[in-house]
Parts: structure tokens; C-alpha cells; sequence
């Protein structure tokens, strides 16, 4: 879903009056729940990513949005607050949109038709993300696991030796398929989590690595 791209992007031309703005790499365009905002903005250059941030101040990363595109536009349709944090990561070149204006252009069946496919494409790329993020993180499922092994022994070091059941028992144990652990074991192998060894069923756990994971400080993917 993250190939949807919009069929006609927004423009000078949709909005004469607009004014530009440059914005730096790791600056922020957007606070999400901010009330006061009055503009919208068009993206000419440059790359921005819309982050969510929960309350305990966990970012999550939902998509980046490219050239053409439309954003903080909905506070003129009625949302007050500002859903979601919009962030740099390049230096960007935007136009400033007043609201005043974008309502004006809602006169233009035309404009208005772009900007359903605008809304349309926004949904469908917002429902693959909730849907991405809803699903169970087994390498996490694994990591947990993991952890409760690890905290069963008398250990010395960063590192301890493990052994686990079979995928397809493990699969049974955290409610997923064997395939599934499979696949999530082999990453965890390359992000150095664990290390197999010569026994079957016989890992070697880096904790360290492990607990940096359940803290989300590494990338198992």
C-alpha cells in the first residue's frame, strides 16, 4: 500500500496566492494536538514522515509524504487539533496554504474531486499502517520469551545459553505459526540477539541485545 502515490498532485497552480516556506532537515512542520493552527501545506520538494507520539512519549513512524502532496489540511474541514506530528527529514521546500483559501477552492468541482482522491488515498495508506501495526510483533513475542528463560538462570556475563523447544512448539506457545517463528528467529540470528549452536534446539542470547529490543532501541527487521 505504501506505492499508492496520487494520480495529481497539488500545486502553485491550485493555490496562486501560496506562500513558500523552506523548512530543515529534523525540523517540525506539525504538532500533533495543536488547536491553533490556520494553514495547510503543499509539498514541492523535499520528504516529510508523519510520526504518532504516544503518552508516554514512544514515537511511531506511520509514513513519509512526497512531493505534491497535501498536509494539515484537516483542521479546515472541521478537526481542530492536528492528528499526527509532521516531521523534516531533508531540507523541504512547502507552500503555505491559509485555510481561508482552501475553502474558497471547494467552489471548483474540479479541485474538489482531486482533493476526494486526495482523502481516499490518505485513508487507504492510513488503514495499511493500523493494519501493519495491529498485528502481533512475534520478534518481540520472542524476545519476551527469551527474557523469562534467561531470568531463570544463574547467570555470569552478557551472554547465556538457552534451550527452546521446536518452532512448531513455540509457534503453539506464543499463538502464531511455525512459519512465522521461523522467519522472526532468522532475523533475530542476523541482528545478533541470537546465536545458534552446534546442538540442535541450543542458543546462545545476548542479553544485552535482547533487552535493547523489548526496549525498541533495536531493529530486528
Amino acid at each position: 500500500m505504501n506505492s499508492i502515490k496520487l494520480n495529481q498532485g497539488f500545486s502553485l497552480e491550485d493555490f496562486p496566492k501560496a506562500k513558500a516556506v523552506l523548512i530543515k532537515k529534523g525540523d517540525l512542520l506539525l504538532y500533533e494536538g495543536d488547536e491553533q493552527a490556520k494553514r495547510a501545506f503543499i509539498i514541492v520538494s523535499g520528504k516529510l514522515e508523519v510520526r504518532l507520539i504516544s503518552g508516554t512519549g514512544h514515537e511511531t513512524l506511520l509514513y513519509h509524504l512526497n512531493p505534491g502532496e497535501l498536509v494539515g489540511e484537516l483542521a479546515a474541514f472541521g478537526i481542530k487539533a492536528r492528528t499526527a506530528t509532521i516531521a523534516a527529514t531533508m531540507n523541504t521546500q512547502l507552500l503555505e496554504v491559509p485555510y481561508t483559501e482552501l475553502v474558497k477552492r471547494m467552489s471548483d468541482s474540479s479541485f474538489v474531486e482531486k482533493i476526494s482522491h486526495h482523502f481516499l488515498t490518505r485513508y487507504l495508506r492510513t488503514h495499511d499502517v493500523v493494519s501493519r501495526l495491529g498485528q502481533p510483533n512475534v520478534a518481540m513475542k520472542l524476545c519476551r520469551y527469551f527474557k523469562s528463560l534467561s531470568d531463570q538462570k544463574d547467570m555470569l556475563g552478557d551472554v547465556v545459553t538457552l534451550k527452546i523447544p521446536s518452532h512448531s512448539e513455540m509457534g503453539k506457545l506464543l499463538s502464531c505459526q511455525r512459519e512465522t517463528i521461523t522467519r522472526e528467529m532468522k532475523k533475530l540470528v542476523l541482528s545478533g540477539v541470537i546465536i545458534p549452536q552446534e546442538k540442535a534446539g541450543l542458543f546462545e542470547l545476548d542479553i544485552e541485545k535482547n533487552n535493547l529490543l523489548l526496549a525498541g532501541m533495536l531493529d530486528a527487521d
